[in-house]
């Protein structure tokens, strides 16, 4: 399956403000930057007269062929005039950009239930709508000036992934953690009018938005179409650490059974109204309620796949129509261990024994419990480290064989929630270990073809963070 866009970024700086200038990190060899004489640590302070906030900026007014730069360096500003295809950039790269600081106090908000003592970038809290442009990721829309709001127009930031909860603005205050009450349809019609397509988001917490509340909001949403082309709607995640916070209830087998009953009624009537389905669940609230996951065909083409939305769907397909190929390997025999959270072992099962009717293959599954932020969360992309250690130390895993780990349990840096790495990892259990992709086929290729030398341990960059966007989301 296609990996999911990384919605947010370890170590970046935040800010409440947007400053002018962006720092350039890298000249590229043979770039125009280069051949105009630019240099790392330069800043870009304007283009076409018009100042620089960001990349997006920066691509905007990208696509001239006459374009006019001004440049910063320490006390001295100088001025560039380049001619260039409209194809062309400047050979230039970027210091992170600075993200906008949330303003919220979401009830449901995974930061607010952290183990304290971490690092500070676990903690990070973001609400910035050029990540919602840039990488899918959902905001609110609450912390916009009205200069930024007219940028998202002025810009065409196509399409924008609002986080909604509630349409009713005394509930969707109360879910955001706001005084005042909050609406949100107003902001959404303003950017209709404007041309801009959207997709949405409500976090289920069971008795505050659920029931009533849901369709009032999936309805109201509904009503915008096309403009809104999708919502999303996904589960609180409710770790042990929360404490001194609103009370709230994690989704229960038989929510998530009221839930699936709901949408499906209302993707019916939608499929007739619109064309297509228009709210779809997360995939954590079929594995609750230990119903099968839907076919390909009710997620009309995975428009929301990088939110765990049909996510598990396209993991067992692509492994249904690619397994064959495993068959015509011919390697000595391997053990393989695959590790997952909870959730994860209803799909895998059935994979794992498909696994060991291939020859050369011995699987196992080890599903691991979260000890370290509580029993309820289930899913594999917030395990640690340290649990994986437990879990696969109990299954009794020796030093031949292959443990093979869920891309979402480690970061784009190759570190756990714990800051373990793989490599410590490796070490502690004393076996080869395997960092994975989301093709369950293309893994074992890849492993394979590293297993003589070293084993994977995350120096490749992996697109997820460590907690779900509809979890992080404020």
């Amino acid at each position: 399956m296609d990996k999911p866009t990384r919605a947010q970024v370890e170590g970046r700086a935040t800010t409440r403000e947007l400053e002018i200038g962006l720092r350039i990190e890298t000249v590229l060899p043979e770039g125009i930057g280069d051949a105009i004489g630019l240099a790392s640590g330069d800043v870009l302070e304007g283009m076409n007269g018009e100042p620089i906030r960001d990349a997006i900026d920066y691509r905007f007014h990208l696509g001239d062929e006459d374009i006019e730069i001004q440049i910063r360096r320490r006390a001295d500003v100088f001025v560039f005039e380049i001619e260039k295809d409209l194809e062309d950039d400047l050979g230039i790269e970027f210091e992170e950009m600075p993200i906008l600081k949330c303003d919220n106090k979401c009830v449901f908000c995974f930061l607010h239930q952290m183990p304290k003592g971490m690092r500070k970038t676990l903690y990070y809290q973001d609400d910035d709508y050029r990540l919602s442009f840039l990488h899918g990721a959902y905001v609110t829309l609450t912390n916009l000036s009205d200069e930024e709001f007219e940028r998202i127009i002025n810009q065409r930031l196509n399409p924008m992934y609002i986080s909604v909860h509630a349409t009713d603005p005394t509930l969707r205050a109360e879910l955001l953690g706001r005084k005042d009450p909050t609406p949100v349809l107003n902001r959404i019609d303003t950017l209709a009018q404007a041309g801009i397509r959207m997709h949405t988001q409500v976090v289920l917490c069971p008795g505050v938005n659920d029931g009533q509340a849901l369709k009032q909001t999936i309805f109201d949403l509904a009503d915008r179409h096309p403009h809104i082309e999708s919502v999303g709607v996904v589960p609180l995640g409710l770790t042990k650490y929360r404490k001194n916070l609103p009370e709230l209830t994690p989704v229960s087998v038989s929510d998530a059974k009221e839930a699936i009953a709901q949408v499906t009624e209302w993707q019916a009537l939608f499929q007739k109204r619109v064309g297509h389905r228009f709210v779809y669940l997360g995939d954590e609230f079929y594995l609750k309620a230990g119903q099968g996951i839907p076919d390909p065909i009710a997620y009309d083409g995975f428009p929301l796949v990088e939110n765990g939305i049909g996510m598990v769907r396209r993991f067992i397909d692509a492994f249904e129509d690619q397994v064959q190929e495993l068959e015509s390997i011919d390697v000595p025999n391997q053990k393989l261990v695959l590790v997952t959270g909870m959730l994860g072992q209803q799909f895998l099962a059935p994979m794992v024994e498909r696994l060991n009717q291939i020859s050369w293959i011995s699987a196992r599954l080890v599903p691991v419990v979260n000890e370290f932020l509580g029993t309820g969360i289930t899913v594999s992309g917030l395990l640690t480290g340290g649990d994986i250690q437990d879990a696969v130390q109990l299954a009794g895993v020796g030093k031949d064989d292959l443990v093979l780990l869920p891309p979402n349990c480690v970061n784009h840096n190759g570190l756990f929630l714990d800051d373990f790495t793989p490599d410590d990892l490796a070490e502690k259990l004393g076996c080869s270990i395997f960092v994975g992709t989301y093709d369950l086929v293309e893994t074992l290729q890849n492993a394979l073809d590293g297993i003589s030398e070293c084993p994977h341990s995350g120096n490749e960059e992996v697109a997820h963070p460590y907690i779900s966007s509809h979890q992080v989301d404020v």
